[in-house]
């Protein structure tokens, strides 16, 4: 098999037949308390949609069956569309390059046992509703092996980014204050309309909130109640084949999310799950840490290539993130286009804490954000931006928008969402975390 799999882009539950006639209600601003031992009394799965600042809101809870059967069932249409468009804006003009996937998906990809049964559960779920599954483009019917290889993108594909830490002095209002721009290639509107707030409740384990899209469980941004971030980059590693039976990078994400563990020991989690992972172009791992701490930075950074992750040294100030490594030097020469970037936001800090109040609050983090946002182009953008603090509490997403000479990257779009933490994580009893 050559590289060219490497290069893509350049899963008490519901019955099999789910809760016939059940009403699928989009809440808003609901405040009811949810019990992770129970469906939800409206929807009649473990999981309901919400809309919060008009954002909306994927919940789901319970056990890995309950969260992925309703996941697949609450928006079974919503994936069927958004994946008939992405596989037919990928895969329609080459598809030997699908069938390669297909076919090395088995041999290279491995998910976690829960993950893999929450997968399962969601294809269940989307079946119950009976979607239409046509793929005009690709003359055949989506199916769950194209549910597995869409959650593995990360493993195939490529993604720019910029994101930042500060914290302690460096901040307004103290805390850690952390920012992040994704930017992936653009194959339509559908990966801007489609784009949403998965929350994960999962039965004694921490939630996690991710900005994803219908059908797609891992995490590429994301974040935990216990006041966790983490954003997945690409890197410069040399290209080679992923190892065999690995994790997609954006699943070891969502694991670190919720893990639970604290502070260094959340960090040596955090290696732990990359270890499983073999991204094949190499992979960044931003982790911030919830809180200042006294033994070390409340930011890292994980490096990844097919021999495994690297902790990033420490940095002497802000942590800043492009699509370089900066520790291992086993890769490729870094980009001007990425330490290019990674300059233009240390100087954005930097130019923060020399004016003023000599720090940065979130509507300055949307600033420097903006002086490295991908706009303009028609196949490329900054598709969603996230401006985040545990305490105080900030959380703001933005998702691009289309204007009249090309995309509106999410930094300056008009598509803004901010969220209190009670909208992001509800209430929760009985077991909730």
């Amino acid at each position: 098999m050559t590289l060219l799999l490497s290069w893509l882009v350049s899963a008490c539950v519901p019955s099999a037949d789910g809760p016939i006639g059940a009403r699928l209600p989009t809440l808003v601003g609901s405040k009811s308390a949810i019990d992770i031992t129970r469906p939800d009394a409206k929807s009649g799965v473990h999981g309901r949609i919400e809309t919060h600042a008009g954002l909306r809101v994927l919940r789901v809870w319970g056990t890995p069956e309950e969260r992925g059967y309703a996941h697949g069932y609450l928006l079974a249409e919503d994936i069927q569309k958004i994946m008939n468009q992405e596989f037919a804006a990928r895969f329609a003009g080459r598809p030997a390059v699908l069938q390669q996937a297909r076919a090395a998906l088995p041999r290279l990809i491995e998910y976690p046992d829960e993950i893999a049964v929450e997968l399962g559960a969601l294809w269940r779920g989307l079946l119950a509703r009976n979607p239409d599954r046509r793929m005009p483009d690709l003359a055949r019917d989506f199916d769950k092996t194209d549910l597995l290889i869409a959650n593995a993108l990360d493993v195939f594909g490529l993604m720019g980014c910029s994101s930042f830490t500060v914290w302690g002095k460096q901040a307004v209002g103290g805390g850690v204050l952390t920012a992040r721009n994704f930017d992936w290639p653009l194959t339509g509107e559908h990966m801007l309309d489609h784009t949403l707030l998965i929350v994960q409740m999962p039965k004694g384990k921490t939630a996690s909130a991710s900005v994803s899209w219908p059908g797609y469980i891992g995490s590429v941004t994301g974040i935990s109640r216990d006041g966790v971030a983490a954003y997945l980059h690409v890197g410069n590693a040399r290209a080679a084949l992923p190892q065999p039976s690995s994790w997609p990078s954006a699943i070891a994400t969502r694991k670190i999310l919720e893990e639970g563990a604290q502070d260094t020991a959340r960090l040596k989690k955090a290696r732990e799950f990359l270890d499983y992972t073999s991204p094949p172009v190499g992979f960044l791992t931003h982790v911030v840490l919830p809180r200042v701490r006294n033994d070390g930075p409340p930011a890292a950074l994980f490096e990844t290539n097919v021999e495994g992750p690297m902790l990033g040294d420490a940095p002497p100030g802000a942590l800043v993130v492009t699509n370089h490594f900066q520790t291992r030097k086993d890769g490729r020469k870094a980009s001007r286009d990425s330490t290019g970037r990674e300059e233009d936001v240390h100087n954005g800090i930097a130019g923060c804490l020399k004016v003023g109040d000599r720090s940065v609050d979130p509507d300055e983090a949307w600033q420097i954000l903006a002086t490295v946002e991908r706009s303009g182009s028609h196949d490329f953008g900054t598709l969603h931006s996230l401006v985040f603090r545990h305490e105080p509490w900030h959380f703001e997403l933005r998702v691009a928008d289309h204007g009249a000479d090309g995309l509106v990257g999410a930094p300056s779009s008009s598509r803004r969402y901010q969220l209190t933490r009670e909208q992001v994580f509800g209430l929760t009893g009985n077991g909730g975390k």
